[in-house]
């Protein structure tokens, strides 16, 4: 089954990579030219390789504990990015705070390594074009932080009206960058809310309220907020108790607690997508 899933979302992400590639250098291949599934790989690979390091980070933490818990599933999808990502499922109930939380932040951790040099190789990939914004007729892709402090370097010198063009392993990066973001947003039983909760304990669900303001405020600027807000109130925004809630994390885990909390500063996109 997961390798059924696997195969269809390299597919899926193949075809999304290969419209992108084809785009990108004109080429004015088609689904019928072998040349366009290849072209098509430098954004399915690393993209799928971004979602394997994140869940597999998880995996392989969880089997540390004893855990029951399937490989991963990827989502294969006719969306703009080909996938709807990838889960595990953790079957074994958590019992205390540092199982909780070296599960919940191991997978961003090893998403957000595995992002950033896929991020750094697609801007050098990259390329500045002229945009007429009165057209109207593109996508405006949000920059994280991390985007922002590296274009000045790579491209120091963007002219009046130009704008970077992203390579299809550059769009590759920018998903992890979302995805990241996203798993770490402080809320039930996300990454972040898994983080959250071990660090905070029963203080976290306020976090978890709270976020659901901030995110009902940027809706105004980007709709789909409130599809991420739909969905977490169906999740759920407390996160469920653990039977060992009084264990004390060690300074090393709240470290890297901080740790978490900068990589989803450099990967956050207030606006990710704008017409």
């Amino acid at each position: 089954m997961s390798a059924s899933l696997f195969i269809l979302t390299l597919i899926t992400t193949t075809f999304i990579g290969g419209s992108g590639f084809e785009q990108f250098y004109v080429t004015h291949t088609t689904i019928f030219d072998i040349s366009f599934w290849v072209g098509g790989l430098t954004y399915s690979i690393p993209l799928m390789a971004i979602l394997f390091s994140h869940e597999m980070g998880h995996y392989l933490t969880a089997k540390k504990y004893g855990l029951v818990v399937t490989p991963p599933y990827f989502i294969p999808a006719p969306t703009l990015i080909g996938t709807f990502g990838a889960f595990i499922r953790i079957k074994s109930p958590f019992f205390g705070k540092r199982e909780l939380f070296d599960v919940g932040i191991a997978g961003p951790i090893a998403g957000f390594v595995a992002a950033v040099p896929v991020l750094i190789t697609g801007l050098f990939l990259s390329r500045i074009i002229m945009v007429n914004p009165v057209s109207g007729n593109f996508l405006d892709f949000g920059k994280p932080v991390l985007y922002i402090l590296m274009e000045p370097i790579i491209f120091p010198h963007i002219p009046a009206g130009g704008d970077v063009l992203l390579h299809p392993t550059a769009f590759a990066g920018w998903i992890g960058m979302l995805v990241t973001s996203l798993n770490l947003l402080p809320v039930g039983q996300l990454d972040g809310g898994h983080i959250a909760y071990a660090v905070l304990g029963k203080k976290a669900n306020r976090i978890s309220f709270a976020l659901i303001g901030i995110l009902a405020i940027l809706s105004y600027f980007y709709e789909g907020w409130l599809l991420w807000i739909g969905l977490l109130l169906i999740l759920g925004l407390r996160h469920p108790a653990l039977p060992y809630i009084s264990e004390e994390l060690d300074p090393t885990r709240k470290k890297l607690a901080i740790l978490a909390l900068i990589i989803f500063i450099l990967s956050f996109m207030p606006v990710p997508v704008k017409l």
